[in-house]
């Protein structure tokens, strides 16, 4: 707790680096002054006010900062853990650990001695992308209420870098939110809403004067905020999200693969092979909803699998920019007392090489 009072250094260097300054000046000219004279007693009087002054701006100031310091260690615990079981989950994920590394290096060893032996059910680590795409749900929540309520023991850097983090995920929100505005979902919201469920919200008396068009529009617009509902229902949930969003490839491979594909064939559109539905007027339009409720299932699959590299390569980017913001917000946490020193463990299994020795005997082989 007493590290508190000399967080941060900055202050601290600068008022003792210019009381210094000052204090040598004085000392230079008293030196070049004859003792006794008037102008020695004034510049005597000077260094011994500079010397007082700077012992109160010292105490003043290592007061103050154990104050907000201590303040700030309780308000922002959430935000500091989040950050810290992030960077703990990532380098498990990316199996980083030094049990891991050494886990992998001898089953490497074995599988070139006994290639058949070795079974391929094993789990791969996770890239940077992977890692962050799963730990999104945990850690966003946290993210927002620090940003909207802690924001006063947060330094300028740390707000810059949880408001990117924050426009990166509304981003991701918004690419999850069209996809299911494209599912048949938003026909079935906007076509047939629930009109039962505004009997929760309006009084029977309301509801049998109210006109069916108020009524249809009313649980049409709850309809569409159900969808804004399940949206965050799906973001907030790891396994929600990773089941919905199974068939995008969102990691490392999907990011680079769709720049070669695009670098490829810059501007040229890939001929597929996709029926196209023609509803003009000369058209035979579908004979019942529920053709056309088909018909709009297998154009939103078609739809599903053109756009999904554009998908995977947008969202894999979010989450790129999101590790990377993270990683800024880290470097300040390991400037602060205590918190600094839990991250600084995680981090450390980042930086060992992949056939360090000690991480084979920190693992006991």
């Amino acid at each position: 707790m007493a590290a508190f009072a000399f967080y941060p250094r900055t202050t601290l260097i600068v008022c003792t680096a210019v009381s210094v300054v000052i204090l040598a000046a004085l000392g230079f000219i008293m030196a070049i002054v004859p003792r006794g004279s008037a102008i020695y007693d004034i510049f005597f009087a000077l260094t011994t006010g500079t010397v007082g002054s700077f012992f109160v701006s010292i105490v003043v100031e290592l007061s103050g900062n154990y104050k907000n310091n201590r303040l700030a260690w309780y308000e922002l615990q959430d935000y500091y853990y989040a950050v810290i079981d992030y960077e703990m989950h990532k380098q498990i994920l990316m199996q980083h650990l030094p049990h891991q590394r050494a886990e992998r290096k001898a089953r490497d060893e074995y599988a070139a001695q006994e290639p058949e032996d070795v079974t391929d059910d094993i789990e791969k680590p996770k890239d940077m992308i992977e890692a962050t795409w799963k730990e999104l749900p945990k850690i966003m929540p946290v993210f927002r209420k620090t940003l909207e309520d802690k924001k006063a023991f947060l330094n300028n850097e740390e707000i810059q870098e949880l408001e990117k983090i924050l426009a990166e995920y509304r981003s991701i929100r918004y690419a999850v939110n069209t996809r299911l505005m494209m599912s048949p979902m938003l026909y079935n919201a906007l076509n047939h809403p629930d009109q039962e469920y505004l009997k929760c919200l309006y009084p029977q008396n309301i509801l049998c004067d109210m006109p069916e068009w108020i009524r249809k529009h009313l649980a049409s617009e709850e309809s569409r905020k159900a969808i804004d509902r399940l949206t965050d229902a799906i973001l907030s949930d790891d396994f929600l999200l990773a089941q919905y969003m199974k068939d995008y490839d969102i990691s490392q491979h999907g990011l680079d693969s769709y720049h070669s594909s695009f670098d490829d064939e810059i501007g040229v559109p890939e001929e597929t092979d996709r029926e196209e539905y023609d509803f003009s007027e000369n058209s035979s339009e579908p004979e019942d909803e529920e053709t056309y409720k088909r018909i709009l299932e297998e154009s939103d699959r078609q739809m599903e699998e053109e756009e999904g590299p554009f998908v995977s390569w947008h969202i894999s980017q979010c989450c790129l920019n999101i590790s990377g913001s993270i990683d800024i917000l880290e470097q300040n946490i390991l400037k602060k007392p205590y918190y600094g020193l839990l991250l600084k463990f995680d981090r450390e299994a980042e930086k060992l090489p992949l056939d360090d020795k000690k991480a084979a005997g920190s693992a006991g082989l």
